[in-house]
């Protein structure tokens, strides 16, 4: 009996799939590590977190950025989940990184009139800023105004109490 090429074809590629099922010789081959457990957050108590936003009148140096926002003569980059360097571009061939403003967990801001809104980990505050003053004002806090960040694999599940607020996610070294 002659066989058609198309159906020795389809016996081979369906036998093949099956191969590794065949030739496991242990239970060792199965791969549980749940991907969440590389990471670890980064966890404060909210009467701690809700003390960290500042402003701090010498620059960091930008390590990991995020976003860029543009206002007038100055520009904001994001540094994630750490807050904002305040670059004076009042000169564009002479950019100055004058400021940083620690907002940990942050991500984003906006600028309307003289207010600023920026997310802080789960919260969203208005600011007032004055960076070449040193003068920084939280002049409202909504708590809860966002869910707690996620892994940087997007995954939600990590357990926390009501007063604890994930700001951020660390490599886990022993993984």
């Amino acid at each position: 009996m002659k066989m058609n090429p198309f159906a020795l074809l389809l016996l081979l590629c369906f036998s093949m799939s099956f191969q590794s099922c065949w030739l496991r010789d242990s239970e060792d081959d199965i791969i549980t590590t749940n991907i969440q457990d590389f990471y670890e957050p980064v966890i404060m108590q909210r009467s701690e977190f809700e003390t960290t936003t500042t402003l701090q009148t010498t620059p960091e140096v930008i390590v990991n950025s995020g976003k860029i926002y543009v206002k007038d003569n100055y520009i904001f980059i994001n540094e994630r989940n750490k807050g904002f360097h305040i670059i004076n571009n009042t000169d564009p061939s002479n950019p100055q990184n004058v400021a940083f403003l620690n907002v940990l967990g942050s991500s984003d801001l906006t600028i309307k009139g003289a207010s600023i809104y920026v997310n802080n980990a789960t919260d969203l505050l208005a600011i007032t800023l004055d960076s070449q003053a040193g003068i920084m004002e939280i002049t409202k806090r909504i708590p809860n105004a966002f869910p707690q960040i996620s892994s940087p694999f997007g995954l939600n599940f990590y357990e926390i109490q009501n007063n604890e607020i994930i700001v951020d996610w660390t490599l886990n070294e022993n993984n």
